[in-house]
């Protein structure tokens, strides 16, 4: 079980202070043990008065065993992956019940599929996950060579590429309640996940087509396409993605949400948030990659020019106001956000979010996870912070006009609210604020500053070569000759280099277009004044459009001058 839904238990009991629950999620997340043991070492109850406390709050029984005999037919009904996976363990049989004991007996996910798995209705009891462990010990024996096999993949990454993936005489259906048994399609599902942290890839693509399956990384924001696995293992590779995010695997009629963690070679733990689609042939799905240790959240690493970096901290530092970011998908958003939070995130404040999805998990920081199929937006998330005495609110989004009427009312009355809106630049936001029936007066009051941004890819260091762009090429960013006069500017590389594996770029960094809301922009946003008026008296006053923030860093040799064309051409 969780270690957060216990504490909480405890807590709503008065069975332990705020300091010693603080004191067992640290030595939870030190030791890698279970709450169970934890709570036990720490002399603060034993695991008899635990249970009693945690049966009585979730309204369930604890198992108890009448023998020491284990029913090798209800044992059958289970594989011992799943038991493993989900500390979990069928007990007792009586009639169409099946009686399985839980370290969580919350998790309706794991109910949910064993009533597929068995086709019986399940009742969950709760046990320890010590003793879980020991009945399956127990009931299924030894580790077997598969089990052992896909332990080995859990903790090393010494298998190369997908040559790990074997060829099967005949095509034959495939089981996936039981498909974790099968090697290969374990073994090449967790070296995709592998293969994706080793390249730094944001998401993973499983796409399946009539008569063949095609995978894709999306390493510094473009898809490369890596060697897919024989057609006959597509849907056992899905399936067992499912199983390892805990979604319905019986369920391929509507798409599904969840995740899955896996520890690296140095038992780093990598976050994956897992989307799947029913398409034509299958079903599509889509793994990104979360993974918390390569999140830059120093501001001055993120590509910020220092007139513009001083002007975003300047804005952040304001005790109440309106900070919005711009840009499409994928532009580093969330992570500029994440950035300023960071920053703010002190004891004596109160940091509130509203994400959709929570990428991040940031101690410190009161993070809601949106769900608008049971009601709970952006507008009710944020509704309900403001009777959570907050200082600091953050919103995923600004999507519609409830929304956005209610962050500007709540940057007017003390709080300093920072979002997101699409828009392809920064005086834009301001006619998509319009649109979304906020009067002028408000926007005005409100806003302190508004910032686009895109990612531009940095050319790779070792194989990058000094270019001669054409005039053609210029011209298209409004340049001449006379900009490259006494200046050696850079372009892409060898296709074969070692370092970038032939991408010729090698990661990236923003680019930002900041406008800070002067005195004289409040009043041209009051008079309602054209859009392209207030973006002319932002660069008069200093700002960077994202076209001349990118061409600085193609001036500066990091990137090329292809790739400020392809992310500010609506510059």
């Amino acid at each position: 079980m969780d270690v957060s839904k216990i504490v909480q238990v405890l807590l709503k009991n008065k069975l332990v202070d705020e300091t010693t629950a603080v004191k067992i999620r640290e030595e939870v997340r030190r030791s890698n043990k279970s709450p169970y043991r934890v709570i036990q070492e720490l002399g603060l109850m034993t695991e008899e008065q635990l249970l009693k406390i945690l049966a009585r709050e979730f309204r369930v029984q604890i198992a108890e065993l009448g023998s020491d005999s284990v029913d090798p037919t209800i044992v059958q009904l289970v594989p011992r992956e799943f038991c493993e996976k989900n500390e979990s363990f069928p007990l007792k049989r009586k009639g169409r019940i099946l009686y399985v004991a839980m370290a969580d007996p919350t998790r309706w996910d794991v109910i949910d599929n064993l009533r597929f798995v068995t086709h019986l209705s399940v009742e969950p009891l709760i046990m320890s996950p010590e003793k879980i462990n020991q009945l399956i010990l127990k009931a299924y024996g030894e580790k077997s060579e598969v089990s052992e096999i896909v332990k080995e993949l859990e903790e090393t990454s010494e298998i190369d590429g997908l040559t790990i993936v074997e060829e099967k005489e005949e095509e034959e259906a495939i089981d996936p309640a039981l498909v974790a048994k099968d090697s290969a399609i374990q073994r090449f599902a967790l070296t995709l996940l592998r293969e994706a942290i080793e390249k730094n890839a944001s998401d993973i693509h499983i796409e399946p087509y009539e008569n063949k399956m095609r995978i894709r990384l999306r390493i510094d924001g473009t898809l490369r396409e890596i060697e897919p696995p024989p057609y006959r293992y597509a849907r056992g590779i899905v399936s067992v993605i499912k199983i390892m995010s805990n979604l319905r695997i019986e369920e391929k009629r509507l798409p599904q949400d969840g995740h899955l963690k896996i520890a690296d070679k140095s038992r780093r733990i990598i976050d994956f948030r897992v989307s799947t689609l029913p398409v034509k042939h299958g079903e599509k799905v889509v793994l990104r990659v979360l993974d918390k240790s390569s999140l830059t959240l120093d501001l001055t690493k993120l590509g910020f020019e220092p007139d513009s970096l001083q002007k975003f901290e300047y804005a952040i530092t304001r005790p109440y106001g309106m900070i919005l970011v711009t840009g499409p998908t994928g532009s580093g958003k969330t992570t500029t956000l994440y950035s300023a939070l960071s920053i703010l995130n002190k004891p004596e404040v109160n940091i509130m979010t509203a994400e959709d999805p929570v990428e991040f998990e940031f101690e410190g920081i009161n993070q809601v996870q949106v769900r608008e199929e049971i009601g709970l937006t952006f507008a009710s998330s944020l509704r309900s912070f403001l009777r959570q005495d907050p200082d600091i609110i953050m919103v995923g989004e600004i999507r519609d006009a409830e929304t956005a009427s209610i962050a500007v009312k709540a940057a007017l009355t003390g709080h300093l609210v920072l979002s997101t809106l699409h828009t392809n630049d920064a005086p834009s936001s301001i006619a998509r604020l319009i649109d979304m029936e906020t009067p002028p007066y408000l926007i005005a009051d409100s806003l302190i500053l508004v910032m686009a941004q895109r990612l531009v890819r940095r050319l790779c260091p070792q194989c990058k070569k000094p270019v001669q762009p054409s005039e053609e090429k210029l011209k298209l960013v409004g340049l001449d000759k006379s900009f490259l006069a006494g200046k050696v500017v850079y372009g892409e590389g060898d296709t074969t280099c070692d370092l970038c594996k032939g991408s010729r770029y090698k990661g990236r960094e923003g680019a930002f277009e900041v406008m800070l809301v002067s005195p004289t922009i409040r009043d041209m946003i009051l008079e309602n004044r054209p859009i392209h008026e207030i973006r002319e008296r932002a660069r008069e006053e200093g700002m960077l459009t994202l076209r001349e923030a990118a061409l600085l860093k193609f001036q500066r040799g990091i990137t090329s001058l292809e790739e400020v064309i392809r992310v500010t051409m609506e510059g």
